[in-house]
């Protein structure tokens, strides 16, 4: 098997495995690995498959999903992957349109990156997990800030904002082929860090953290058809949630009042929840 294929399809997060793709025949790896890669990784769901590129360029060679739907990438995208499938007997599809001009130079629609207003945010926190590279920052209550630098211009933070403060703003820049590579193998690899960080938060029992978006629903299902429980850990994961009811329920009597015998019996629960 070719060692692009290794690497490119090899250890990927596992909002992924419903995928299959170590069953494919290897020919179909290699072109799904070919096309992920000339895929731009904005991860945008603008190609109607909101867990990202990677399941979009499976569709287009397994389930023979039209390949001229990637609006970032424009018709030079689309042409790529019509030499890709090898039909070049036939005209290449025309791209999906874009709501954005097209560049006369790059032949791709004008790249745009997310501004958050600074007067406007409430704070709400609501387009940070939407952000699939993990380019804004910031606390509930406090303004966000989001890393023009490492923005893709998805879109996808626009409408969780319930302030309608997040622009977009065209930019204009040249990018030789070997960059243009490289920033999207540098994205691709962001969004996998955030998959595999939120399927980490899913699977943590004292995470808090609601599930807001589809791809963190799907990754939630995924997560827990992976789960191998025993009896004696179901039993275990019960009784912790009692002990912390209690410890939580003593440390707030104490917080009013100090009792030397709750306090023991507080140390006693404290002792026995790590135990578990």
């Amino acid at each position: 098997m070719p060692s692009n294929i290794d690497t490119r399809l090899a250890d990927l997060p596992i909002l992924f495995d419903t995928l299959t793709l170590a069953s494919l025949p290897s020919d179909i790896q290699q072109q799904i690995a070919a096309i992920d890669a000339c895929l731009p990784q904005t991860q945008c769901g603008l190609c109607e498959h909101p867990d990202g590129c990677l399941p979009y360029a499976t569709a287009i060679v397994v389930e023979g999903e039209p390949y001229n739907k990637c609006v970032p990438g424009g018709q030079p995208v689309t042409d790529t992957i019509h030499q890709i499938l090898n039909i070049n007997n036939k005209e290449p599809l025309t791209a999906a349109a874009s709501q954005w001009p097209i560049d006369p130079i790059t032949e791709r629609p004008t790249e745009v990156r997310a501004i958050i207003r600074e007067d406007d945010c409430i704070g709400c926190t609501k387009c940070i997990p939407a952000c699939p590279v993990d380019a804004i920052v910031g606390t509930g209550k406090h303004m966000h800030t989001i890393f023009t630098d490492l923005c893709t211009g998805c879109e996808l933070c626009i409408a969780p904002c319930p302030v309608d403060c997040i622009d977009l703003v065209p930019i204009e820049r040249e990018l030789t082929e070997s960059v243009r590579i490289q920033e999207q193998d540098n994205l691709r690899q962001r969004y996998h860090t955030h998959l595999n960080r939120v399927t980490e938060q899913l699977a943590d029992s004292s995470n808090t953290k609601p599930v807001v978006s589809m791809v963190e629903a799907k990754l939630n299902n995924a997560a827990s058809q992976t789960l191998d429980i025993s009896e004696q850990q179901a039993k275990d994961t019960i009784a912790a949630a009692k002990l912390r009811s209690k410890i939580k329920k003593l440390e707030k009597q104490l917080s009013v009042r100090e009792n030397t015998n709750k306090r023991l019996e507080l140390a006693e629960l404290q002792t026995q929840l790590a135990k578990l």
